[in-house]
């Protein structure tokens, strides 16, 4: 068929949920590391699930006993928000970019399924839910005046309020780093050794640890500690799509380098930074410490062509909120404190 200039496919909400929200959720490499509960309805109480302890005793003939230790009767909270994604596609520009996508595909652009352009269309949509998700997700602060990040609590936020401990570049630790300036060199393996050796002992028990940093402290961590020395090999662990993936101390680094450009680009509406050279943030936690709720069945999406503004126009809703189990299973470091 021949795509209209007034008529697409229709975008479903299964669409969505196949191809945007779900993979955003259950798709990234980082969220292997968060317990995902996909079913959240509202503001939801559950059990925190830790470590079980002291649950085996000597046999006997008696009335069931559960003793023990346990985090299963504690329990945490968790309320997720519902956020809107809209777009607008001038509709020229549009067929155009599609039509560029579906030559490069060997694709005809006047006998094309459906289907095809509504995978282009549900991608073009998708970058744009996915950055904002990667963003608002980790550095979001509902108290923040700002739009684009006074939505909903992130998890350094959710870590703050939670007690979680938490360095600053005033950390004895590290080399002087003065305020409103760039990562000092060398401070990239000071900070991980700080929030290393700040961790509890229950953290460092917990096993399946990760540290996640911004993208200027994993490039001084290798440029300043592991190319600098002869030992550099003890810096990296196995290859990861050929490329050798970081570690301190055996534990893996995830790099974020949206972090870098975000805090960059909008430093005064991130807590924890004053300036754009703050861009240097990390955090080391376990599997599953922190908790991220949405719920598949409430996202929505709708689809409408303006006459009058000659543009495609699109809005997706979902719901997303994150929560940390145990303050005990995170530290942070930011430039700044995090305040209220």
């Amino acid at each position: 068929m021949a795509i209209q200039l007034t008529s697409l496919p229709t975008v479903e909400q299964y669409d969505v949920n196949k191809a945007i929200i779900q993979p955003i959720f259950m798709g990234q490499d980082y969220m292997q590391y968060m317990e995902v509960l996909p079913n959240i309805k509202g503001t939801t109480v559950i059990d925190k699930f830790n470590q079980l302890g002291k649950i085996t005793k000597a046999f006997t003939n008696g009335a069931f006993s559960a003793e023990g230790d346990s985090d299963k009767g504690s329990t945490i909270t968790i309320t997720p928000s519902r956020v809107e994604a809209e777009l607008e596609f001038r509709a020229h520009e549009l067929f155009n970019k599609m039509k560029g996508q579906l030559m490069r595909n060997g694709h005809d652009f006047d006998n094309v399924d459906g289907s095809v352009v509504k995978t282009i269309l549900l991608d073009l949509i998708g970058q744009g839910v996915k950055a904002d998700f990667n963003r608002q997700l980790w550095l979001s602060d509902i108290a923040e005046a700002d739009a684009d990040y006074g939505i909903y609590d992130g998890i350094f936020q959710v870590a703050r309020e939670a007690g979680a401990t938490a360095l600053t570049r005033e950390y004895s630790g590290l080399t002087t780093q003065a305020d409103d300036a760039a990562l000092v060199a060398g401070n990239g393996v000071k900070i991980l050794q700080g929030l290393y050796d700040s961790a509890s002992a229950e953290l460092l028990e917990a096993g399946n640890h990760v540290f996640f940093v911004s993208g200027d402290i994993a490039d001084d961590y290798m440029a300043s500690t592991l190319e600098a020395s002869a030992y550099a090999a003890a810096g990296y662990g196995a290859l990861v799509n050929g490329v050798p993936n970081l570690t301190y101390r055996g534990i893996p680094l995830i790099v974020r380098r949206d972090w870098d450009t975000s805090i960059a680009s909008d430093a005064s509406e991130i807590n924890g930074c004053t300036s754009a050279n703050e861009t240097h943030r990390a955090l080391l936690t376990t599997q599953d410490a922190f908790v991220v709720g949405t719920d598949f069945d409430e996202n929505s999406v709708e689809q409408w062509y303006s006459m009058d503004n000659k543009a495609y126009r699109f809005r997706v809703s979902y719901m997303v909120g994150c929560a940390l189990k145990d303050a005990k299973l995170a530290v942070y470091y930011t430039p700044n404190a995090i305040g209220v």
